[in-house]
């Protein structure tokens, strides 16, 4: 097991008991404490988790997370936001989606449509839409982001303006009033050239996302046009989408 490996296995142990001792770690992943010490360096250098006394906990907002770990969070309400968000998709359109677990819920919500057109920074988006006969994938160019599972940086932005699409489609790391927010530059590059790019946008985000906010602006509230939530939103974020004329499906 590699380090990424392992650092996903202590994220999973951390979600299911809070905290973990390193000689219990050490344990279950079948290595030494000093290699957990080195690995949980490493993510607490990442803002992933905090190191205590003798331990590990998770930190409240770490700034990226492994994406077989973040899919498996606030699944029932990924699906709610999918299932309102699947009303504006319709066979033939074109769509920018991004690499969010989010999306990928989405995409297995559109198992009934017959063909689209998708452009996508997501590998494992990529790979799902890919099993539909009728629907046509690009992945944009660019660096692999391996805990991410995407690709981001210059080439991918620059390919993506190499295309206009019907529809942009994707989440955030946190939604205010002034709008949608991403924990690095790089993610929120790529969803300001989506939204660039496309006629329409729409951002998916649950309830733990909302009134929460990031370093980085991707999507100022002007720059939307639909919000798929799964629960009523506070009411300075609902003035101001009205405000900007954004519709939101709760």
């Amino acid at each position: 097991m590699v380090s990424f490996q392992r650092q996903d296995q202590i994220l999973k142990i951390l979600n299911a008991q809070q905290f973990a001792r390193y000689s219990d770690l050490a344990k279950q992943l079948f290595v030494s404490p000093a290699t957990i010490r080195r690995d949980t360096l490493d993510m607490e250098n990442r803002g992933l988790i905090k190191r205590v006394l003798n331990g590990v906990t998770l930190s409240e907002e770490p700034e990226d997370v492994p994406y077989d770990y973040s899919v498996t969070l606030n699944l029932d309400a990924k699906r709610t936001v999918a299932s309102r968000a699947d009303r504006l998709i319709k066979s033939g359109m074109s769509l920018f989606i991004d690499s969010s677990t989010t999306a990928l819920v989405l995409i297995r919500e559109l198992s009934g449509i017959d063909e689209l057109y998708i452009v996508t920074n997501g590998i494992l988006v990529a790979l799902e839409a890919s099993k539909h006969k009728g629907w046509h994938v690009n992945l944009v160019g660019g660096a692999v982001n391996k805990m991410l599972e995407n690709i981001s940086g210059d080439r991918a932005t620059r390919d993506i303006e190499n295309y206009q699409a019907d529809l942009a489609i994707f989440s955030c790391r946190g939604l205010i009033a002034a709008g949608a927010t991403d924990a690095n530059d790089q993610e929120a590059n790529i969803k300001g050239a989506f939204a660039a790019h496309a006629d329409q946008v729409m951002l998916l985000v649950d309830h733990t996302k909302v009134g929460k906010h990031q370093l980085y602006m991707s999507a100022p509230m002007n720059t939307l046009d639909y919000i798929a939530t799964d629960k009523a939103m506070p009411e300075d974020i609902v003035s101001t989408a009205r405000a900007n004329h954004v519709q939101i499906f709760d």
